[in-house]
Order: structure tokens, then sequence, then C-alpha cells
């Protein structure tokens, strides 16, 4: 997880994949979609260059022009995509352009896409799923060069859109830990290595999104640990899908950090399904609605 987030664990660098599988592929559509400082979106295109996410190469319209294309890998994070838009819709979480509507052209019906197991075609959860440490086991210290500003600065709730809750690493890694029993303050800060003033920063971002509950565990002085909601649980399926996609295309000699089995007894077998039919969706055979266009006044 922590491999895939340093790819891919940027605002920025995700709505550029968002809007590449979206259709776009010029600099300049990619400009249109986005709005922003031209510099920040060409960094963003580079760094997804450097991961292997983006390849630039000619345009078949015209040979003479460049375009950003996904390659095997950035093809391979369609089912993350997915499963990040349709946590988006259930739960009502703003999403900018991010698509709002599915129809599953097999099936013919609107569906929200589903994490089920390859084997039973039971759903994957967080309650039916348990985990052994892998060969790989650890968290690696990767170098990292965003900055890391503070995410809200009243104590109102936060609005907030899809791509500000998994497109920011830290507030990713903080919800990850969840799935492993990690819930106090400094245990996290321990294991992510993370400052006091961020992890702060991300826990109470989590907590006004619904995301976390805080539950005091000691009275004197008062401390307390935060717990996954259900709006939480429910974005289990796309880490999933994340570690799935790093242990596929991120891979090192060492071995996968953690091995995943579900309830059935299978080992980790994810398949991203249409809710209506459980029939295996791609991107072939998924329609997509994008939301609003970004306003960039």
């Amino acid at each position: 997880m922590n491999r895939a987030l340093n790819a891919l664990g940027d605002r920025w660098s995700l709505l550029v994949v968002q809007e590449a599988f979206l259709g776009a592929s010029r600099f300049e559509e990619f400009h249109a979609r986005l709005g922003g400082a031209r510099s920040t979106l060409s960094s963003r295109l580079q760094a997804l260059e450097r991961h292997g996410i983006l390849q630039k190469r000619p345009h078949r319209e015209d040979g003479a022009r460049m375009g950003y294309h996904l390659t095997p890998r950035g093809l391979g994070l369609f089912d993350s995509m997915l499963l990040m838009w349709g946590w988006g819709v259930r739960w009502g979480v703003s999403g900018g352009r991010a698509p709002i509507v599915f129809t599953h052209k097999t099936c013919g019906k609107a569906m929200l896409p589903e994490l089920r197991c390859g084997d039973c075609d039971e759903p994957l959860t967080l309650h039916t799923c348990t985990f052994t440490p892998g060969p790989g086991e650890g968290m690696e210290n990767l170098p990292v060069q965003r900055m890391h500003r503070r995410r809200q600065p009243t104590d109102e709730a936060p609005t907030i859109e899809l791509v500000d809750l998994l497109g920011d690493r830290w507030t990713a890694l903080v919800v990850s830990v969840q799935y492993f029993g990690v819930h106090r303050f400094d245990e996290m800060q321990g294991l992510l290595g993370i400052a006091s003033n961020i992890l702060t920063d991300r826990l109470r971002t989590l907590e006004l999104s619904g995301i976390f509950e805080r539950r005091l565990y000691e009275i004197t002085p008062p401390r307390y640990e935060y717990r996954l909601t259900k709006k939480g649980m429910d974005l289990y399926p796309h880490a999933l899908s994340m570690m799935t996609w790093a242990d596929t295309w991120l891979k090192d000699k060492a071995g996968p950090p953690v091995r995943i089995k579900h309830n059935c007894g299978a080992a980790l077998n994810p398949v991203v399904a249409c809710s209506s039919c459980h029939g295996k969706l791609s991107m072939a055979d998924v329609l997509m609605k994008a939301g609003k266009t970004r306003d960039k006044t």
C-alpha cells in the first residue's frame, strides 16, 4: 500500500489518472478539465511517467503532437478507480468530474461496482477477510518529495472531495493501519513515522468527514482511540484493490508484505463485479456518466 500511494498518493496525480480514464490524453485537455497551474500539471504528468503509469507517445490522429496514455500498469488501476467512484456515490462524497452513473452493458442495468471473492462470489469486506504477515512484511521508508500541508483550518465539518480523501498519501495510510488493528495515536505515529502535527490534522479530518469516530479509553489524562465508522469500513474494498495492484506491478524479490484470506478459505482473489448481476466488470463493459465540470473561475 505504501508503494502504491507513493506512486499515486497525490491529489493532482489522482485527478490526472481519473481524467485519463475519462478520455483525456493531451496536455491541453487535462488542463481544460482540471484547471490549476500549468507547472503543477506538468510535474504530475512527468511523475506518472516515471512511475510507469502514463506513457508519452504520438497521437494516432496527429502524429506531430504527443499525448499521455495509460500504460498496462496504469490500466491496471481501473478496478481501484471504479471502486473509488462507487464509494463516493454511495456515501454522497463530492467528486468533481468523478463518474456518478454506471451502467453494465452486459446486463443493461444501472449498478454500482462491488468487490467480490472470485472463488465463492461473496462480498469482500473488512469482517470477512483475515490477514497474516507475508515474506515481505514491514513498512518501507520511501522518499516522498511532496509537501504535507494542513487539511482543514476550522472546526466545521469539511467540504471535502473524493480525491481529497483518497488522493492524500498520509490520509490513506492513516486509514489503512486501521485494517490491522492500530487505533491509538502513538501506535499510528510509531508505525507510520508521521509527524505529530500531520497525524493530528489527518485524524481530525477523518473524524469530521464521518470516516473515523473517537472513543475515550483513558480518563486521566483523557486519551482517545480511533475506530472506523460504517462509512470508513466501506473503504476496505478500495484498499484491497490498491494492494492487489501494488502486489502485481510494484512487487520486489521479498514477496508480498501481507497475505489476505477470505472466510470461504480461499486466498485473496478479488473481482470487481456489477451490483445487479454480479458479472465481472471491465473497462469495455462499463458505461459511465461523469460529474460536473470543474469551475475554473
